[in-house]
């Protein structure tokens, strides 16, 4: 398992009301490297948000197990994950969930103060990263002063600050337009490999799978389909909908 930083065997999520039972995620497993970024797909109901919300451990599996770098999370109590899931995951929501109150700077520097690390180089390392992402005219802006863009941007940054080995990604363009989504996709892309981190973004616009590595289709709470090859995924990545793909290997 130390070959993944992400790794789940049989995750699954059940609902049930009455008589009636809902199997929101049905045994996925799933392993993600150092230095991989997965786009999960699927069409509404398909399970991949329920998914994702397990894999931040916002959210209880009813069975299966989640190992991140090789740890079982399915063995900690609740004290144990909620410092986990500080320090080794990072979320970028698609509503971006700034604190409305604070500069660009200071919502990222949020991150470092609730893990207990805020110091003066990393405070550097916070500006350097907006600076990187092209927010060096915004860093002592107020959400309200910054395009959606520009907000999505400091969300990345949030999520990246504390060194996360996973990094999750939910709809993260669902608000923008496509040269800005484009954007902000190429450059989560960019910072999950050079930083070798695990990165999952869901998202139902195919033509931002061209920044991915892998491509996992989800369909009635199950993995319907896996695209790993480049040419495919580029493919995939020209079209609307799985189901438009003339690439035999993917019927």
């Amino acid at each position: 398992m130390d070959r993944y930083i992400l790794n789940t065997i049989d995750l699954s999520k059940t609902y049930r009301s009455n008589e009636l039972v809902v199997h929101a995620v049905s045994k996925v497993s799933l392993q993600v490297k150092p230095g991989e970024f997965i786009a999960l797909v699927g069409p509404s109901g398909s399970g991949k948000t329920t998914m994702l919300a397990m894999l931040a451990t916002l959210l209880e599996s009813t069975s299966g197990h989640i190992y991140i770098d090789g740890e079982p999370f399915d063995d900690m109590n609740q004290k144990q994950r909620a410092k986990f899931r500080r320090e080794k995951i990072g979320f970028t929501f698609q509503d971006n969930n700034l604190v409305p109150y604070l500069t660009a700077i200071e919502n990222v520097e949020l991150m470092l103060r609730l893990n207990k690390i805020y110091s003066t180089s990393e405070a550097k390392r916070a500006k350097d990263l907006l600076l990187r992402l092209g927010l060096d005219e915004q860093i002592n802006s107020l959400p309200s002063q910054m395009s959606k863009g520009q907000q999505q941007r400091v969300a990345i940054a949030r999520s990246l600050i504390h060194d996360p080995r996973v990094v999750l990604a939910d709809e993260p363009t669902a608000s923008l337009d496509t040269q800005r989504a484009k954007q902000v996709v190429q450059i989560f892309s960019d910072l999950i490999h050079e930083e070798k981190r695990a990165g999952i973004m869901v998202t139902h616009d195919l033509r931002m799978c061209k920044y991915v590595d892998k491509v996992i289709q989800m369909v009635d709470g199950s993995i319907n389909r896996i695209i790993d090859e480049p040419a495919d995924i580029d493919v995939l990545a020209g079209t609307s909908e799985f189901d438009k793909l003339s690439t035999p290997a993917l019927l």
